[in-house]
């Protein structure tokens, strides 16, 4: 760890002065979105701190919060699709609260799966 980020979280240590103002999820995950055959496009997703590399890492945390980690149940967002076939395969790994989590499905088309994860597969 470098020692900008250790100063980082002591600092954010004494800016906690309360349970409600602290983060109380802690995750890692890596978020991946492949549409049809090309390569690709990963995010390092973390909740609590930084938010790594995902653009979206507020709204995508506050989701994965409501679910408790656990993508499957999000019940989804309802709304229109077309019904053009360009499947997306998105994968999600990593750690929740100190568990072990994942999520593998493919989506018709970058509507229907944006409708199902909200901003998790956002990238």
């Amino acid at each position: 760890m470098t020692s900008i980020k250790i100063v980082g979280l002591v600092a954010a240590a004494v800016l906690c002065s309360s349970a409600a103002s602290c983060p109380t999820t802690t995750a890692n995950l890596r978020v991946s979105v492949t549409a049809g055959e090309g390569a690709p496009a990963t995010a390092r997703l973390t909740c609590g701190w930084d938010g790594g590399t995902h653009p979206k890492a507020a709204a995508a945390c506050a989701l994965l919060t409501t679910v408790e980690g656990d993508l499957a149940r999000h019940p989804g967002e309802r709304g229109a699709c077309t019904k053009e076939h360009h499947p997306h395969t998105v994968s999600l790994s990593g750690t929740w609260n100190g568990r072990n989590v994942s999520y593998l499905r493919t989506f018709g088309n970058r509507c229907v799966m944006l409708l199902a994860t909200g901003a998790v597969f956002d990238l």
